[in-house]
This record gives structure tokens, C-alpha cells and sequence, in this order.
């Protein structure tokens, strides 16, 4: 099947089953079927899903945490999207056998104490591309007069198809990218902690992008006076932090940078093919910083 975009306003565990019941429609496989969204219990992290990809051997679990964490030592909780990747699954108790790699997503943030917000009645509006090699999502939260430090986020799974050579690892990495970061440091809980980068099963890296590089110029990707075309590089995806093992790019986004003739809302169209890429930038209710990329749109 061919990929699809998606955009609106859900709560995380709807959004959650969208991305999952498209992985499976994609080619995927339902790793565990006990898990679902049914239960969503305030105060839990019940709401989850599990899928399977069989060519890599490896599952990836999406979980809609109303549980909130410390994710900046005793100075910010926050609940959200927790995003894991697993070598090997309990189906007799239906878990992971240990935590894996994974990262945390913290749409909805307190200083200090516990968030008011409910993840299962407050929305998120997104914007969201599925394939078979896995998906982007942008997504801000909706805004409360309580909660102070909620952001906005990209994260992106993806399988690249063809690797530069074999490592004996599995082709799949994601990397999260929030609006906001000044508060997190790797003193945050475990569980609670976001990565910037998440390459399975060798490192994740929670202080920088590295592991992943994009074009460093003065614009990421920019729009040119003279013929009117924009001129872009597709990130690169690293074995290891340090970047020197290129393994391959990513087919699903690209970072932009706002003041190179490219905006919110831009489509870039890619020249002798169909694909498209939306231009999406992104504040959030507590913070003017933005995340600005261009997401696949169009196959």
C-alpha cells in the first residue's frame, strides 16, 4: 500500500492507534494483541500498542503515559509518548523482557509537580506520514492555563531500506526533536527521558543530534531568488555518535530553516517525481521556540 498523510486533532491514544493500525495495513504485524487502547485509566500507561517487523526481527512499542515522570531532576514531570524498541518480547507476560531503546515524547509539563493534564481528553494537533518503513509525526499540544512547560515535538521511525553495509544491527532509527529543551538533562528518570537520537540496538543519545546529521549551512534547506527552486539535503543517519560511519539518509523529512524563503505551509514538490514534502513549523503553548521540517506529503 501506498503511504498517507494525516492531519487534525486527536487525543495520544487515538493517535496512537492510527499510526499503529497503518503500520499493520503497511505490512507490519500486530506483536501483541492484549495490548491496545482500551483501558485509559487516568493516572496509567495502559493505552499501548505493540507491532512487529518481521525482516528486522524487532518490535516497536508506542504507549500514551498519563503516569507522569521527572524528566529534568526534581524541577519539571511531564507525561506524553513513550516510543521503545525491543530484540525480544514476553508473550507470556505480555511486556518486554527489559527496557530497550527507546525515547520519551513530553507533550504535557509542569514545573515542579504533577501536570493537570488528562492525555486522554486533551488533543494534540498533528501532522503525521505513515509508510511501511515507518512514520513522522509533528504534534502540539492543546494548551491548559495550568500546565506551563507543554511542547511541541517531531519524532521520526523509520527503516531505511538499503544500508551503506552491513553492521549486524537492524535498519531502523528515531530521532525526536522538541521546541523546547533548556530543562532536560540525563538526571531525568529513565523511563522518562528523551533521546534525541535512538539507534537500536547500539546507542541513544540524550543532550545533542548526534548520530544524525543535517545540512549545516546557514540555512538547513532554503529557497533560491534566482529560480525559484529550493535546494535541500536529506539527513544523514550515523552508526555512531560520533559520525563517522554513515549507514544512510532519510526518505520521510528534512530540517528548514525559517528566513530562507521557506515558510509553514510550503509544499516542496521534488523535481521528475510525485513526491511532495509539507513545510511545517511549530511553537507550543509555553514556548516561542520552534521545530521547523519539511514531512513527506505525497508518495
Amino acid at each position: 500500500m501506498a503511504g498517507t498523510f494525516y492531519s487534525g486533532a486527536k487525543v495520544l491514544a487515538d493517535l496512537i492507534d492510527e499510526i499503529a493500525d497503518k503500520l499493520i495495513a503497511e505490512g507490519w504485524t500486530d506483536g501483541d494483541t492484549t495490548w491496545d487502547t482500551t483501558d485509559r485509566t487516568v493516572g496509567a500507561n495502559n493505552a499501548r500498542r505493540c507491532l512487529y517487523h518481521s525482516t528486522d526481527d524487532i518490535y516497536l512499542t508506542l504507549e500514551c503515559h498519563d503516569q507522569s515522570y521527572w524528566v529534568y531532576s526534581t524541577s519539571y514531570q511531564a507525561k506524553g509518548l513513550r516510543i521503545a524498541f525491543h530484540s525480544t518480547w514476553d508473550s507470556v507476560n505480555h511486556t518486554y523482557p527489559n527496557m530497550d531503546y527507546h525515547t520519551y515524547v513530553p507533550f504535557f509539563g509542569r514545573s515542579s509537580t504533577t501536570p493537570v493534564t488528562n492525555c486522554f481528553s486533551t488533543q494534540l494537533t498533528y501532522y503525521c506520514w505513515v509508510d511501511s518503513t515507518g512514520f513522522v509525526l509533528m504534534a502540539r499540544p492543546e494548551a491548559n492555563s495550568t500546565d506551563n512547560l507543554q511542547v511541541s515535538a517531531i519524532t521520526v521511525v523509520e527503516r531505511i531500506a538499503s544500508k551503506e553495509y552491513s553492521d549486524g544491527l537492524t535498519n531502523f532509527y528515531n530521532y525526536t526533536k522538541l521546541n523546547y529543551e533548556g530543562w532536560r538533562n540525563t538526571a531525568g528518570n529513565s523511563l522518562g527521558r528523551c533521546h534525541n537520537m535512538c539507534r537500536p540496538f547500539t546507542y541513544t543519545n540524550s543532550w545533542s543530534t548526534e548520530g544524525i546529521q543535517f545540512w549545516h549551512a546557514d540555512y538547513h534547506a532554503f529557497k533560491s531568488d534566482g529560480n525559484g527552486k529550493v535546494y535541500y539535503a536529506k539527513p544523514l543517519i550515523f552508526n555512531d555518535q560520533a559520525e563517522t560511519m554513515p549507514i544512510g539518509q532519510s526518505e520521510l523529512f528534512f530540517m528548514f530553516s525559517e528566513g530562507g524563503g521557506l515558510v509553514d505551509g510550503d509544499v516542496v514538490a521534488i523535481d521528475g517525481a510525485t513526491t511532495k514534502f509539507l513545510c511545517i513549523g511549530m511553537d507550543s503553548p509555553d514556548n516561542t521556540g520552534r521545530v521547523n521540517y519539511a514531512i513527506k506529503y505525497v508518495e
